[in-house]
């Protein structure tokens, strides 16, 4: 058994004792006794927002992103978009909540709207700052044409637009291959 296999087996024995704990346990808490069936319409309208709105949302989304922003500058956007989503998971719960305390104020003490808007201000402008990285990171060393880009299989460290000897342009690849003998069929 390869060590590959030995940790994705390890992995999913680990992950199905944490399930069943996590089941056991709430079968077991007192409180949940007279309520088990909400707790398992709860799980299955999680499973159908997660499946039913948010993987397809998920994929809309990386299709557009995928014909709207340049390739350099993706990844940034993605993690920039992802973050906001997860924050918009955790946060709007207690936005929305924010003054149903029902009489009690310290349940919800804070100005959580004041606190997410911070937050996603925060991701925005960290994914600016990545994204302008991004792009004069994508730019150096290039003239118009785009001679002294890496290509597939060859490094990045090249930065002389092509004054390293290797052939540069749109005929370079073509040039590098090795080229056949034409073969006679006669």
């Amino acid at each position: 058994m390869s060590r590959a296999t030995r940790v994705r087996l390890a992995l999913l024995v680990a992950g199905v004792s944490l399930l069943v704990f996590g089941v056991q346990g709430l079968l077991d808490e007192p409180y949940l006794s007279g309520h088990r069936l909400q707790v398992l319409v709860w799980a299955a309208g999680g499973i159908l927002l997660h499946d039913g709105v948010w993987i397809p949302l998920v994929l809309v989304v990386g299709l557009l992103l995928g014909r709207v922003v340049p390739d350099r500058v993706r990844g940034a956007v993605t993690a920039g978009l992802m973050t906001s989503a997860a924050l918009a998971a955790v946060g709007l719960p207690a936005v929305v909540r924010e003054h149903d305390h029902n009489g009690n104020p310290t349940l919800l003490p804070l100005p959580y709207l004041r606190n997410w808007l911070l937050l996603l201000a925060a991701v925005a402008a960290g994914t600016a700052v990545a994204v302008v990285v991004q792009w004069r990171r994508g730019r150096v060393g290039r003239g118009p044409s785009g001679a002294g880009r890496p290509g597939p299989g060859r490094s990045g460290g090249d930065r002389s637009g092509g004054q390293s000897g290797r052939p540069t342009g749109p005929n370079a690849r073509r040039d590098r291959e090795p080229r056949q003998k034409p073969t006679n069929l006669a």
